[in-house]
């Protein structure tokens, strides 16, 4: 009887993915994941591309966690090992996929420069940068070095050239302009180099769209100014993260996208969990479950195709219990937020979001 109740249910689950897409030819965005890999095994990450390549066309490499600041400040090549790593990372891509890569000079906290990137013990920023503003010049070369290798390296289809951006202007508002400054010049160089490449930054749609932010007119406003050159508007949202966990909630702050701006939008990362949340550090206790991620994955990938997104990044493809395991204490909460998001379980088992994004995907793409 339990069986023949699972298979009811996955059949029900199949029906209503399949309804959602019912007289859809052509699927106006790409979809993709990043590499993100559900545990530190080559297993996993064999597995995680070989998911990207099954259920996507788009493959999202993300850089968060440094710049290698000293070989980019002596204009010299990348260290071995992470010559080493990035080649891997480019072989392992799936044929099928186009490719949009995603760099920042930031930190993760969005207060700061990002720290020299390490295999281990990093290494000290060099004095040249120590308590440098963002526009410094031999910063701004820097960093256009460490944009030119990747490109060069990775030849993306879409590159950002910053992360969640618009987390500084909320965290240090001090230090805006001169990023700004960082921005403006370093893609001036990637544009006359790479001509036909979309540029943009991520930004985090849960500060942008704040309804209890009381000078939130003015913050849209110095954020529409940045992007105002990109050729895309780069959104990164988790509903978590301002506690959105009703339908309403979020489906609000996704209908505001295409009033803010005309650009074409895309998902540069996004994600719900499938589980309750609980952060004691950061005082959260929601209660997502399975089917909150697939009424919000429906929601996103509708209207992606009404408005016609660019692409759809989701972050991560797998639930990474086995690698948080081993994540330091001081990231554990952290880690913790986005742990659940998969679109499958710790164990490999579909949630009902996964025949949704297959539903989705089953439609060819309308290449531009």
């Amino acid at each position: 009887m339990a069986r023949m109740l699972l298979l009811s249910t996955a059949i029900c689950l199949v029906g209503y993915a399949q309804a959602q897409v019912e007289g859809v030819t052509e699927r106006r965005f790409l979809m993709g994941f990043t590499s993100w890999p559900y545990a530190a095994t080559l297993e996993a990450v064999q597995g995680t591309y070989n998911f990207i390549g099954a259920h996507g066309d788009l493959l999202t490499e993300h850089f968060d966690n440094g710049v290698p600041w000293p070989e980019m400040v002596r204009d010299e090549p990348f260290p071995a090992w992470l010559q080493a790593k990035l080649e891997g990372l480019k072989a392992s891509r799936p044929v099928n996929c186009k490719v949009a890569l995603s760099l920042t000079p930031l930190n993760m906290g969005r207060n700061g420069l990002a720290p020299c990137a390490g295999e281990g013990e990093r290494p000290p920023l060099p004095t040249v940068l120590e308590g440098k503003p963002f526009d410094d010049p031999v910063l701004i070369r820097a960093y256009t070095n460490y944009c030119l290798r990747m490109i060069e390296l990775f030849r993306p289809d879409y590159c950002l050239t910053g992360i969640e951006a618009n987390e500084l202007l909320s965290n240090k508002p001090e230090q805006w302009p001169a990023y700004v400054r960082l921005s403006r010049a370093v893609q001036a160089v990637l544009r006359a180099r790479y001509p036909e490449l979309p540029l943009a930054e991520s930004i985090t749609l849960h500060k942008l769209y704040d309804p209890l932010s009381p000078k939130l007119a003015e913050y849209q406003a110095q954020v529409k100014e940045f992007i105002a050159p990109h050729d895309y508007l780069a959104i990164s949202f988790y509903p978590l993260l301002p506690g959105i966990t009703r339908e309403a909630q979020y489906t609000a702050a996704l209908d505001f996208l295409p009033t803010f701006t005309d650009k074409p939008i895309a998902f540069a990362e996004t994600g719900c969990p499938a589980e309750r949340l609980t952060v004691a550090a950061y005082g959260l206790d929601l209660p997502f479950t399975p089917a909150d991620q697939d009424v919000y994955v429906r929601a996103l990938l509708t209207r992606a195709q009404r408005e016609g997104y660019l692409y759809v990044t989701y972050w991560a493809h797998r639930d990474f219990d086995a690698l948080w395991d081993i994540f330091p204490d001081n990231v554990k909460d952290l880690g913790r937020l986005w742990r659940d998001t998969g679109l499958l379980d710790e164990a490999g088992n579909e949630r009902p979001a996964c025949e949704t994004w297959r539903a989705w995907f089953r439609v060819a793409h309308a290449a531009p």
